[in-house]
């Protein structure tokens, strides 16, 4: 069984470069638009829906690099919720990361960064046409080959990565802040602060902060490789709040240079995004150096789906390696020569193109509400806001397990966890406000996905 077990190979560096290279992705690029509108083009409510959701979720990170500290195994999520809740909510968890969370991410990633390649070869339509799906599919195809063919190859390819996706948000972050307010059709950030269509509304600023998860969406699946980090007790927490909240400055940064140089009524419309962010950088950097900037943009989305891929390949590994899942003999498996756990690689890739066919349905009028409205699934909403739920459990079972333990600082044992519960129920709260009904419908889902992982519960093998 030896033979079976991850090594440890990830120095600090290279550590926070996962952290930041799991976070840094798509998502930024395609939703500052999205905080934009929701909060009715105030660019300071803006500012503050990104601020507000990133210290909601650095709560929940410290509490997670706490958790780091004292629990040590074979996948982070499914680790932490089994030593302090129990075995049965452990695999749920790990159930939930390997079917929902990571699989869902890797289609939704790759289907954005089949979107950007249609802008940015000309394409009118980026969204739902057979050259994007088919894009994608090869997209995610092509990464779990990469993955499971060179296996060394995606962690250098990810720390190239890393810099070059960082580069374009540092640029409009930096020079993009400074040279908005002389450049393009001049609106300036001082105008672009003052532009508003609308009061912003309660439902409209919470819509904002929870939109804000989708882009700080990541270092979740990070949590995978504590068992992986050198000395990892020590080096794992301080980089994964390092490469946090590096991330969160690049990205308040960002978000006011994009919202200075667009267009704001290309950013109110939400059929624009990809056309009012590349205008943005032709603004500041000119027109020939936008689509330099939309080549980051898509190597930014192949880097975290790549990393992506990665952790989704220790999902349900993590599981078999419990005995429990799917099949748990086949799935702890890994390969000989390349040492990736192939049958839960391949299992979660399938999965990942059933979430591909949930993004289809969407644009092709597949959901809709009793009522006969429209219903929009969007991935993202759905599995952060199962994962905020998840969290809190841990935490209040972390606080009753450990409470005597005078080996942890008081504040880690009470005030952190009580935090880190009202920062992950108030993202909750946010969807709930935003949209009432995702909200159950999202829960539903998840209940009968659960249900179907009850069934690859059974007993492990002594």
């Amino acid at each position: 069984m030896n033979n079976n077990i991850l090594k440890r190979q990830y120095k600090f560096f290279v550590t926070v470069c996962i952290v930041i290279g799991f976070i840094v992705g798509t998502g930024i690029f395609w939703q500052p638009p999205t905080v934009y509108r929701y909060v009715d083009g105030n660019m300071w409510m803006g500012v503050l829906a990104w601020i507000v959701g990133g210290i909601a979720i650095a709560t929940c990170v410290y509490m997670f690099s706490v958790l780091a500290r004292k629990y040590e195994q074979v996948h982070g999520m499914v680790d932490y919720a089994e030593a302090v809740v129990g075995k049965k909510f452990g695999y749920l968890a790990g159930w939930f990361f390997a079917i929902m969370y990571q699989t869902a991410g890797y289609a939704i990633i790759a289907w954005i960064t089949a979107s950007f390649t249609a802008a940015l070869a000309g394409h009118e339509t980026t969204r739902n046409t057979a050259f994007v799906f088919f894009l994608t599919s090869f997209y995610m195809v092509i990464t779990f080959a990469l993955n499971y063919l060179a296996p060394k190859l995606p962690i250098r390819f990810n720390s190239t990565t890393t810099v070059l996706r960082v580069i374009p948000l540092i640029l409009m972050g930096t020079i993009g802040v400074i040279l908005a307010r002389i450049a393009g059709d001049g609106t300036g950030y001082l105008q672009a602060a003052e532009f508003a269509v609308g009061n912003v509304t309660r439902s409209g600023f919470m819509g904002a902060v929870f939109a804000t998860a989708f882009a700080y969406n990541g270092w979740q699946a990070a949590i995978a490789f504590n068992s992986e980090v050198n000395d990892s007790k020590r080096k794992f927490p301080v980089a994964l709040l390092l490469g946090f909240f590096l991330v969160m400055v690049i990205y308040v940064l960002y978000f006011i240079g994009v919202v200075s140089a667009a267009d704001p009524y290309a950013l109110m419309n939400p059929a624009l995004n990809q056309v009012a962010t590349r205008a943005a950088f032709a603004n500041i950097f000119g027109y020939h150096a936008s689509y330099i900037i939309m080549v980051f943009v898509i190597i930014s989305g192949l880097g975290i789906l790549n990393m992506c891929c990665m952790g989704m390949s220790r999902g349900l590994y993590a599981l078999a390696r419990r005995g429990r899942g799917p099949i748990p003999d086949r799935m702890v498996q890994l390969d000989p020569k390349t040492g990736v756990p192939v049958c839960s690689m391949i299992t979660c890739v399938g999965v990942s193109f059933l979430w591909l066919m949930v993004i289809y349905g969407n644009y092709n009028g597949w959901y809709s509400l009793p009522d006969g409205r429209p219903f929009w699934f969007f991935l993202p909403d759905f599995y952060n806001m199962i994962f905020f739920i998840l969290q809190i459990p841990i935490f209040i079972g972390f606080m009753a397990r450990n409470y005597k333990d005078k080996n942890i600082h008081w504040f880690n044992r009470f005030a952190a966890p009580m935090i880190a519960i009202g920062g992950a129920g108030f993202m909750t709260f946010a969807l709930v406000q935003r949209s009432w009904e995702h909200a159950v419908v999202y829960l539903a889902v998840f209940v009968v996905l659960a249900i179907m992982g009850g069934f690859f519960y059974g007993k492990p093998k002594k």
